[in-house]
Formats: structure tokens, C-alpha cells, sequence
């Protein structure tokens, strides 16, 4: 591995973290489980599911893009990959620990945040950069929020990158169900008639339930 990738796939890191695809394949190689999170609404929904004993399909999604796509990526080399919202946060957490305690060695964590797929020209007012992703507000804190989690229970080798989003969560918790529900993520999908899905999004550790990707589908 070259130095550049080692640096940038914070690789001495156990806990790591980063955006989006292209983010994934740089802290992916070495990690035992990845964390998906994106909050408005893709693993909100999925975790929301998971709650009522439905099982989440995205067999079909490879093709059509999206954070389904992702997921299926995320988990093609072996990984086992999580489905992470404010709802869930620290049983993720304890998840991963009782994972650790039963392989009786470190296990190395991708925190990956979708963040949101972008396909219009370069826009210095919205924030976006033409066919990337924007840096969600939401999928920052409940990345942090499962980060800070895993520190709690002493998981706490984080990357710089980690800490960072980390410390937006401990730093913004009081306010954070508040600026999800104020994000712009949360002001589209209001407009779209689609307000109901925010505020299960906000919601912190009211779930036990940790939807795992296996052939093509989350489930409890």
C-alpha cells in the first residue's frame, strides 16, 4: 500500500470515516464492518422497517444508483455491513463491541456517510459540485453520533477524520434533532409531501434494532 492511500484510507486507524463511494473505497480495505448511514432517509427507513420486522430489499439497486447501490458495493468484498440511524446509534455500538468480544481481536470500523448523489452542474449556491455528493448536515451527525457511541463503549482508536465528526456531534447534540429537522434535506422532503419521514430521523436510541445487509436485503 502506498503512502498516499495507507494516509488516506486511514489506515492505522480502527475506527474510520469518509463520504460517499469514493470515500468507502479508500477506508474499506482491512475493515471488518462497515456503517452506513444516511439518515433523510435511506437507512432511517430501513432501520424504521427492520423496527416492524420487514426486511429492506436492494437486490435490484446496483443499477439504479442510490444509497441501495452503496450498500451492495459496501458489502461485496466480505464486510459486514450495518444500517446506522440517530434511532439506532448505540446499539450499532454495542453491536460491533459484542463482535469484537466474540473474534477475541480488534475489529476495524468504515463509518461511510452517503451524503447526497448530485447530478446538476456545479452550484456555489446550493453547494453542489456536478455529478458528487453533497455533505449532508444530517448524515455528519449521525455518523458522529455512532462514532461517539463507539468511544463511549472504548472503541476509541479513531482517525482524525472520525474525531472530527465525532466532535460535531458531541459539540451540536443538544441542538441536532432541531438542525436535521431544519436541514435542507428535511425542507425537500417536506416539499415533497414527504414530511413524516423526518421526524423518525431525529429520534436518538429509541431502537435495540441493527439491520444487517445479507443476499441483496437489511435485516434485523
Amino acid at each position: 500500500m502506498s503512502d498516499s492511500a495507507a494516509a488516506f484510507g486511514q489506515a492505522k486507524y480502527q475506527v474510520r470515516f469518509d463520504w460517499g463511494a469514493a470515500g468507502s473505497r479508500r477506508i474499506l480495505p482491512g475493515a471488518h464492518v462497515v456503517v452506513l448511514v444516511d439518515a433523510l432517509s435511506f437507512t432511517t427507513s430501513v432501520v424504521v422497517a427492520a423496527e416492524h420486522g420487514t426486511a429492506t430489499d436492494v437486490s435490484d439497486a446496483a443499477s439504479s444508483g442510490g444509497t441501495g447501490a452503496l450498500a451492495l458495493e459496501l458489502g461485496a468484498d466480505g464486510a459486514i455491513v450495518l444500517a446506522a440511524a440517530m434511532r439506532n446509534r448505540t446499539a450499532v455500538a454495542e453491536r460491533i463491541l459484542a463482535m469484537q468480544e466474540h473474534r477475541g481481536e480488534r475489529v476495524i470500523v468504515a463509518v461511510v456517510a452517503a451524503g447526497e448523489l448530485t447530478s446538476e452542474p456545479p452550484d456555489a449556491l446550493t453547494g453542489t459540485d456536478g455529478g458528487g455528493i453533497r455533505f449532508a448536515i444530517e448524515d455528519q451527525l449521525v455518523a458522529g453520533a455512532v462514532i461517539d457511541a463507539l468511544v463511549g463503549i472504548g472503541i476509541d482508536h479513531t482517525s482524525p477524520e472520525a474525531a472530527v465528526a465525532c466532535a460535531a456531534f458531541e459539540g451540536l447534540q443538544h441542538a441536532a434533532s432541531h438542525l436535521m429537522s431544519a436541514s435542507g434535506s428535511a425542507v425537500v422532503l417536506a416539499a415533497a409531501g414527504r414530511r413524516d419521514e423526518v421526524r423518525p430521523a431525529t429520534e436518538r436510541d429509541v431502537t435495540r434494532v441493527v439491520p444487517e445487509l445479507g443476499d441483496g436485503a437489511f435485516r434485523a
